[in-house]
């Protein structure tokens, strides 16, 4: 009999690893990916403190957020011997007001300091500078720390920093971990929380450093989110090392680094020892690391066979070299051991990168001997770490044909192969892309035994048939019992998923000769969600006693009642559907002595519409025509010399388009797909990897109704948007500038727009009354007049500058020379100054002004003219995305994150009718709801995004399952 093995089987979740491609993925189609863009398609599954529901003092631990806001928590659930459960606590309802948070940080130099801008042993000056100046920055590192007072509110609707409905940020992709009095997991706040097991209350937090580059803990208090920052967003590890116990973890896609923290004592009696904590850090600059990208995947804890205690990390995704690799980590001081190669780059330039691992002893002595993980290729390898000198690489255990390479991400599972050696049990599939969401390449379930090299041609298939059962209502599988005999040309099996659907979501189990998923199918639409699933880990066929309970009596029987018929046969159901929503991988909790309850994470995952500025291209327009009371002209002006000012006559490229609105019957311009094809931002701009660009935006107060919507991170009135120190439009206020490319995972929108009430003269916010687009005409812009007091006659200005332009090319607004000008009435925004080097990193320009007949410098010019009544009747074309309907916002009454709820009052076009509505948001223990009412009361939208709920699936029959932690934790410790 062979030896006892140990490995994980139900750990710290997302065995990942993978990259992307922008359409249907193949086996040679990886390329690097701004993971920002990475859409949700799991959640990370709950923890336990003790998996024996039978006691009756079960406690489940589950990560939560809310779709949208990206605001989360942390449930515990009791769970009494029935199964049943309740809310033991929620940690974003007690979380310690900012200045009695224990949050600590480290430096560049690895030294543990206060998260704290000042006072005793705090953040460096290099650390400041990204999250802003003097007066910004300490506003920002509050803020994160969970104060409210800059944040937006109904008393403070200009503050500097987005609405919060709980400050916790969201959880995602890292497991909850229960070990003994405490809670540990990572949130996207950016922080490692560790709360009482107990209680839920915060006993401290801890900021990885690497998150201060590139503003990325700044990008967390923007106003105006338009999706998700992820910070700290990976499985968590932990062990003795020597006499202290340490904490693990990647960041996921929040960064490129693993981090390590003491957590010995893990209820600090200060900040400052808190900070005491902070053991070691490593980034792709650090010594030896240069491969390493954002290691999604659950790190493992061992002791080597010569005697190191160690950690295990795969690589990741978007490594520098796009290779795929182990590292082997001294656990102590994060100093490389060694590096394993698993694959190289492919010829054609397509990117490897390795995915989740599972590590296995052998001999049972304590000490790791086998490491299993599968690459982007498709490739699954196995690591001989068994001698005391470790490997120079791997070896491939399984090389797909290329016509089935798919990519491996979630971390394979590990059983005893009764032939002797071991059966690796796997899937594929990958959702790190809009792209893949609606992918439609086929993924699959495997079963490989570990005897000589397996090729896909010695594998036996198996096929799915899907059947519907009408009472109660549930959607079913049954799986084929081809013969799979072992031997020297059959290795294993093979089974094809559904269209679209793909296993991920991190590690998977095997327990009782049964392998136990859940499979995903991201896309929108009919079929959405996930299916749970279990195959007989040597075959692939359905087990052979039930595993669920079709019937609905609540009871698993082995007569025909839980059978699904199959022509004069009835068979047993492998897989069921669970529902829409995103699902973890399942978490197995014992019963009673024959039963287990499979339990799952589930998030509706609901996107509620926004309040701030939410801009839609399908709904129908107001049948006056663009926007009503007026209209708006639009210019583009690029090939500009540069030793001249911008206008008509000095520009190679130039465009006017006359009452834009009314023509195309559209509230804005969509500069990445426009009604008229001069305005693409394609034009001046050819390439989407080159030029990088700046963006700056003139004479905003004097248009104080025109929104832009820029990228995924800029959003809202232009006059509020916050701006670099230099002047260029930035993520946060003061925080650097914002930098693009026209490639659409750098700039995904490029949208200028007006509400429906844009030509109403009123106070739009500013402290004066005035139209809110600036009436001038088509004459004085295009000669562009007195431009030392008014650029552009003071006509809403967009410019695209080369990101090599600085502050030594940008000036505010000039306001002398116009009598015109008063002080409480400045142009607003910056743009380049008028000489030749500072024009010369002139891209392109864009305006935008209403065409009332009069120069803002004749008599009789007004900034309150009258309405015009002139309709337009024209149509955007076919497949341009122009907006055609808008909300701009104005809050009213009651106070954020209350039941009381917040109001919000928008300007709407529903079913042709232009129309105010209010919307009104509450917040309580199951969710976010947002009502949207016209002002007769009648109900527009009702949405609500639910907190998740643990949920159990059908019991299955079965030996008491092994499941939980069990793994390295145990054998280090």
């Amino acid at each position: 009999m062979l030896p006892i093995i140990r490995f994980r089987l139900a750990a710290a979740l997302l065995g990942l690893v993978a990259l992307l491609s922008a359409g249907l993925y193949t086996a040679r189609s990886y390329a690097q990916i701004a993971l920002e863009q990475q859409p949700i398609a799991w959640v990370a599954p709950l923890d336990f403190n003790g998996y024996n529901l039978a006691s009756g003092t079960a406690v489940a631990y589950l990560g939560d957020y809310l779709r949208g806001t990206w605001d989360g928590d942390v449930v515990a659930y009791d769970i009494n011997s029935a199964g049943s459960w309740s809310v033991k606590w929620r940690a974003s309802a007690q979380l310690p007001a900012a200045g009695e948070r224990r949050i600590f940080t480290s430096t560049a130099s690895g030294t543990g300091v206060a998260f704290r801008w000042s006072g005793g042993s705090t953040i460096s000056a290099t650390q400041q500078a990204t999250l802003g100046d003097a007066t910004i920055g300490p506003k920002v590192l509050d803020y994160l720390r969970g104060d409210r007072s800059n944040e937006t509110s109904t008393t403070n609707p200009a503050a500097l920093f987005r609405e919060r409905f709980s400050r916790i940020g969201g959880v995602i992709h890292s497991r909850p971990y229960y070990d003994g009095n405490e809670v540990y997991v990572g949130a996207n706040d950016g922080m490692l929380h560790a709360f009482d097991a107990a209680t839920g209350i915060e006993r401290f937090a801890y900021v990885p450093s690497m998150l201060f580059a590139g503003g990325k803990l700044t990008s967390l208090s923007t106003r105006y989110p338009s999706g998700l920052v992820y910070t700290v967003d990976a499985p968590l590890t932990i062990g003795k090392v020597g006499a202290s116990k340490l904490l693990f973890a990647g960041l996921g896609a929040g960064a490129k680094g693993v981090f390590s923290i003491d957590i010995t004592n893990p209820l600090p009696s200060s900040e400052g020892a808190a900070a005491a904590m902070a053991k070691w850090e490593i980034t792709e600059a650090s010594t030896g690391y240069a491969n390493l990208g954002n290691v999604m995947a659950a790190t493992q804890l061992v002791k080597l066979n010569n005697g190191e205690t160690a950690l295990l990390v795969p690589n990741g995704l978007n490594s520098t070299n796009g290779l795929s690799s182990l590292f082997v980590i001294r656990a102590s001081d994060g100093v490389r051991l060694a590096e394993l190669s698993a694959g190289s780059k492919l010829a054609d330039g397509s990117w490897n990168g390795l995915g989740g691992i599972a590590a296995v002893d052998m001999d049972g002595n304590g000490t790791v001997d086998l490491v299993y993980a599968g690459d982007l290729k498709g490739t699954l390898w196995k690591f001989d770490l068994s001698a005391s000198t470790l490997p120079s690489s791997g070896t491939a255990l399984y090389t797909p044909d290329a016509s089935v390479a798919r990519p491996i991400t979630v971390a394979p599972s590990v059983s005893q192969h009764p032939n002797g050696g071991f059966l690796i049990n796997f899937g594929t599939g990958r959702v790190y892309s809009d792209a893949d969401l609606t992918s439609t390449t086929s993924d699959y379930l495997y079963g490989i035994w570990d005897n000589g090299t397996v090729t896909t041609s010695s594998l036996v298939t198996q096929t799915l048939t899907t059947h519907t059962i009408t009472s109660p209502a549930s959607t079913v599988r049954t799986a084929s019992n081809n013969a799979v005999n072992y031997g020297s040309t059959t290795k294993g099996w093979r089974i094809t998923l559904g269209v679209g659907e793909r296993l991920v979501g991190g590690d998977t189990l095997t327990d009782a000769g049964r392998y136990t998923v859940t499979t995903t199918v991201p896309n929108s639409g009919a079929g959405q969600g996930a299916w749970l699933v279990q195959v007989t880990a040597l075959t692939g066929a359905a087990p052979t006693a039930p595993f669920f309970d079709l019937n609905g009596d609540g009871a698993i029987k082995s007569d025909n009642s839980d059978r699904v018929v199959v022509g004069a046969t009835t068979a047993l159901p492998m897989a069921k559907f669970l529902g829409a929503g995103v699902y973890s991988q399942p978490v197995l909790a014992s019963f009673n002595s024959t039963l287990d309850l499979p339990f799952v994470n589930h998030n509706p995952n609901i996107a509620l519409p926004s309040y701030t500025t939410a801009i839609t291209t399908t709904a129908t327009t107001a049948t006056t025509g663009g926007i009503a009371g007026g209209h708006f002209d639009f210019d583009v002006f690029y090939n500009c010399k540069t030793d001249f000012l911008i206008n008509k006559g000095n520009c190679n490229s130039h465009e006017h388009v006359h009452e834009y609105d009314d023509k195309y019957n559209v509230v804005g311009v969509n500069l990445r797909n426009p009604s008229h094809p001069a305005f693409r931002l394609s034009n001046p701009i050819p390439l989407t990897t080159t030029p990088s660009f700046k963006i700056l935006l003139a004479n905003t107060l004097w248009s104080p109704a025109a929104t832009m919507v820029i990228g995924d991170r800029i959003s809202g009135q232009a006059w509020k948007l916050p701006v670099s120190p230099e002047g260029f439009l930035s993520e946060t206020p003061g925080g650097p500038a914002a930098v693009f490319t026209r490639d659409i995972a750098s700039l995904s929108k490029f949208i200028f727009v007006l509400p429906l009430n844009a030509f109403v003269a009123k106070d739009w916010g500013t402290g004066q009354v005035r139209a809110g687009l600036i009436p001038t005409t088509t004459g004085c812009i295009q000669s562009n007049q007195f431009p030392t007091s008014a650029w552009m006659d003071g006509a809403f200005t967009i410019q695209i500058v080369d990101a090599s332009a600085g502050g030594q090319n940008v000036e505010v607004n000039k306001s002398s020379g116009n009598p015109n000008y008063q002080a409480t009435d400045p142009p607003g925004g910056h743009r380049l100054k008028d000489n030749k080097p500072s024009r010369s990193t002139l891209i392109a320009q864009y305006n935008a002004f209403w065409h009332t007949g009069k120069c803002r410098t004749e008599a009789g010019w007004t900034m309150t003219p009258p309405n015009d009544n002139s309709t337009g009747s024209g149509s955007a074309p076919a497949g341009t995305g122009d907006p055609k309907g808008n909300f701009i916002s104005t809050v009213e009454g009651g106070a954020p994150g209350t039941v009381g709820g917040t109001t919000v009052k928008h300007f709407s076009v529903i079913n042709g009718v232009t129309i105010e509505v209010r919307v009104t948001t509450t917040v309580d223990s199951s969710g976010i709801r947002q009502v949207m009412t016209n002002t007769s009361g009648t109900v527009v939208s009702n949405v609500t995004s639910r907190f998740s709920e643990l949920r159990k699936t059908d019991l299955q029959v079965g030996q008491r399952a092994r499941f939980g932690r069990l793994g390295w934790k145990e054998i280090v410790r």
